[in-house]
C-alpha cells in the first residue's frame, strides 16, 4: 500500500545547501553520497522539483548530516525503511 500526503517545507533547500556546504561537500559528492546525480540534488536545494519522495530527501539530508526531523517533525522517524543520520 502506498500512502501520499503533501507537506510543504519552506527553506528546506536551502537548509541543505548550508549543509553540503559546510560538510564541504560539492554538489556532485553530495549527490553521489545520496545515490542521485548532482543535477537531481540541485533541483533539490533550489527547491525546483514539485513532490519530492520522502525517501529521496531522507537520502539527501542524511548525505550531508541534516537532521530531516527538525523541520519535518519527529515522526519522520518511523517511517519504514528509512534511518536518519548516525544518532537519531
Amino acid at each position: 500500500m502506498r500512502i501520499i500526503f503533501e507537506v510543504e517545507v519552506p527553506g528546506l533547500g536551502q537548509a541543505l545547501r548550508k549543509a553540503r556546504e559546510s560538510a564541504r561537500l560539492s554538489v556532485a559528492a553530495a549527490g553521489e553520497r545520496a545515490g542521485m546525480s548532482g543535477a537531481n540534488f540541485s533541483r533539490i536545494e533550489n527547491e525546483e522539483p514539485k513532490g519530492v519522495p520522502i525517501e529521496t530527501l531522507m537520502k539527501a539530508a542524511k548525505a550531508v548530516g541534516l537532521d530531516l526531523s527538525f523541520y519535518i517533525g519527529e515522526w519522520v522517524k518511523s517511517v519504514p525503511g528509512i534511518t536518519l543520520k548516525s544518532g537519531s
